[in-house]
């Protein structure tokens, strides 16, 4: 156990950095994942909140263009959280632009964190964030990985009774480590989807076509990385205006259009300003997006929300609920219901993705097919004939859009659109 921590230390020394100044510019940071809340007593734990100071601040200093936060979900144990949400959300607080944030759910281990830097995200050139002695331990096995890593140290709190509890585990961490490396364990990384991140895509979004029990689907996937959206209302968006990546109809629209945002169901967020419009009983649920916080889904209660994204300079549109928190939710349209439907929903990926049935299904059906994809969060968006209207453009090569739907309403006047950032 001696020989094996003397060797972790001796290796990361001159790779370990605890000065900001000091630390030279690499592309990526690697936040290795711990929870908000202790484990081991349900207090707040300074480990997690010393390791987001940290990589906030080498982001906000520039010494890292992205960050990957690194952990896994356990919201189903005890005290258990989303680790990777968790640092996300802290970070965008301290000033990190949620867009420059990567969540990676394959962090269970210290292993699979470093292993996927290299195989998934194609990175060889990191700077890895955690307290000391772990840092020294990753920085050993980014070498053995063939890594050039280097490690920025959080501040380790000073209570020694979790310092000694902490210490204690690494030493017998450092010793699995070697037992790993002789035995050539393997990486448990489930994403097998590899690409650099860091690099300029073509491609505004994926198109697929899938086939499920319940019905078949359609799902377009938009790179929000390059995108932001908007809610335009008042004017049908014009597949001529070749800056419009994706236009669809959002809330529910009345057919009084001189009537302007009261001629749309709730209150929503367009341009960064809130408005008004008229009542609706089905609107149970509402969606956010704003360039500080990305894209938010809320069940019931979301008149705060609509301000937060208001003063961030964003959108927002209210709509029936079908799929919150991976469970579907009661739904006033009744579930026999048959139509061509679409939702706006949250993967299981946490990427945003429009999912529209390949012709006429059930209501239930449709949310089946949905919960089978492993959605998250789905709400609702406007259909029916003409209300259906949707053009999209997978990339920027495409001379004309692709149309889901290719007739609007001369009344119809909302919609969700998404352009390339500028």
């Amino acid at each position: 156990m001696a020989v094996c921590d003397r060797m972790v230390d001796h290796d990361a020394k001159d790779r370990l950095y605890d000065d900001v100044e000091d630390v030279p510019h690499r592309k990526v940071g690697l936040v290795l994942g711990t929870s908000p809340i202790s484990t081991w007593n349900g207090r707040r734990n300074y480990y997690f909140d010393h390791r987001i100071k940290a990589a906030a601040d080498l982001y906000n200093a520039g010494k890292v263009d992205w960050l990957v936060v690194s952990g896994g979900d356990y919201r189903n144990t005890e005290n258990g959280y989303d680790e990777p949400v968790a640092m996300r959300d802290s970070l965008m607080k301290q000033g990190v632009d949620s867009i420059r944030i990567v969540l990676d759910y394959d962090g269970t281990r210290t292993l699979n964190s470093i292993a996927k830097m290299r195989d998934v995200y194609r990175q060889d050139s990191i700077i890895i964030i955690s307290q000391e002695y772990h840092n020294e331990r990753a920085l050993y096995q980014a070498k053995h990985l063939g890594i050039d890593a280097i490690g920025y140290s959080a501040i380790t709190p000073s209570r020694r009774t979790s310092w000694w509890r902490n210490r204690g585990r690494e030493v017998l961490a450092r010793v699995k480590l070697f037992i790993d490396i002789i035995k050539n364990v393997q990486p448990d990384i489930k994403e097998s989807m590899t690409g650099d991140f860091t690099k300029p895509k073509s491609d505004f979004m994926s198109e697929s076509h899938i086939k499920t029990e319940y019905g078949d689907l359609i799902c377009l996937k938009p790179d929000m990385s390059i995108l932001t959206m908007d809610l335009v209302c008042g004017e049908i968006p014009s597949v001529e205006n070749d800056s419009i990546v994706l236009a669809f109809a959002g809330a529910f629209t009345g057919t009084m259009f001189d009537k302007g945002h009261f001629n749309i169901a709730g209150d929503h967020v367009s341009g960064g300003k809130r408005f008004k419009g008229y009542r609706c009983k089905r609107n149970t649920g509402a969606f956010t997006w704003s360039p500080t916080s990305g894209p938010k889904f809320f069940y019931n209660d979301y008149s705060s929300a609509l301000d937060k994204a208001a003063k961030e300079g964003g959108m927002a549109f209210t709509q029936e609920m079908m799929i919150h928190n991976g469970r579907i939710v009661l739904t006033t349209r009744p579930l026999g219901n048959k139509n061509v439907f679409r939702a706006l929903c949250l993967d299981k990926e946490n990427g945003l993705a429009l999912y529209e049935s390949q012709g006429i299904v059930t209501f239930g059906n449709f949310i089946n097919a949905l919960l089978s994809q492993g959605v998250k969060e789905a709400l609702y968006t406007d259909m029916g004939q003409g209300w259906n209207y949707c053009f999209y453009r997978l990339n920027a090569n495409e001379a004309s859009p692709k149309y889901l739907h290719n007739q609007p309403l001369p009344y119809a006047s909302n919609f969700v659109v998404l352009k390339e950032k500028k």
